[in-house]
């Protein structure tokens, strides 16, 4: 009994924790950095395309590439993603973007300097292109193997322009985006992991989004498994789409 109100009590911090958490400019990709920084070139590539015919006719294609290479003080890193998917003649879903960040990190110190570059596009928002070009300090609070946390404070320039079916929404300007994340691996059967940007506009603080993503795994017995993924992005401007979107995922896993 006593496990069980553990996990009801975890499953209740994680969503309640992020219920009130609200598309991020900038694409979080320290997830997919790897974790051994003396390996110099490592990559990886994914690609997916599944042809349905029942009723209607259902296309998906999805992509990913990631390449890094680290030195002793560097560390340069490539992640592409692509995904689309559609079903009879509506597109559902069709996005992509390319990101490039470097790291200047020297060991034992709390700030690095990073850089980045990264492009999107997402038709299903009506975002035809966002170019961003930024860079800032990242602050790493705890890095170890149960608990890591870092903040980042950019400067970034921001090109992007929204196609809607009646009028164009063009920016061009230079923002500030704050991000905190943190990592947990609570116990060897359990582990959460949070990440939360806010960017606002310098000139205009009403103009704001928010993007928020978390992962909850836990292993309830030795056969049975339960992982939670949530990921909310809000923007506070938003015209002709919701300004929110959610996603939430949960699987189960039994094995015997």
């Amino acid at each position: 009994m006593g496990n069980h109100r553990l996990v009801f009590f975890l499953i209740f911090i994680f969503l309640t924790g992020n219920f009130f958490s609200l598309d991020a400019q900038i694409v979080s990709i320290d997830k997919r950095r790897t974790k051994d920084p003396n390996k110099g070139l490592q990559g990886e590539f994914n690609l997916g395309f599944n042809l349905i015919h029942t009723s209607t006719d259902q296309k998906q294609l999805s992509s990913r590439l990631k390449l890094q290479y680290n030195d002793e003080l560097n560390t340069y890193l490539l992640s592409t993603d692509l995904s689309f998917n559609e079903v009879g003649n509506e597109r559902n879903v069709n996005n992509g973007g390319l990101m490039l960040k470097y790291n200047y990190w020297v060991p034992d110190k709390i700030i690095i300097a990073e850089s980045f570059f990264q492009y999107q596009y997402n038709r299903v928002k009506s975002l035809k292109h966002r170019y961003i070009l930024g860079g800032g300090p990242r602050f790493n609070i705890a890095d170890n193997d149960n608990f890591s946390l870092f903040l980042v404070g950019y400067t970034i320039y921001l090109n992007e322009l929204y196609e809607y079916t009646d009028y164009n929404r063009k920016k061009s300007l230079v923002k500030f985006s704050s991000m905190g994340s943190f990592s947990w691996t609570i116990s060897p059967s359990a582990s959460l992991s949070h990440t939360t940007y806010y960017e606002p506009d310098y000139s205009d603080p009403a103009d704001y989004r928010i993007w928020s993503e978390s992962n909850l795994s836990l292993k309830i017995s030795k056969n049975f498994n339960f992982g939670l993924f949530v990921k909310l992005e809000y923007d506070n401007t938003a015209v002709d789409v919701d300004k929110l979107f959610y996603t939430v995922k949960n699987s189960f896993q039994w094995k015997f």
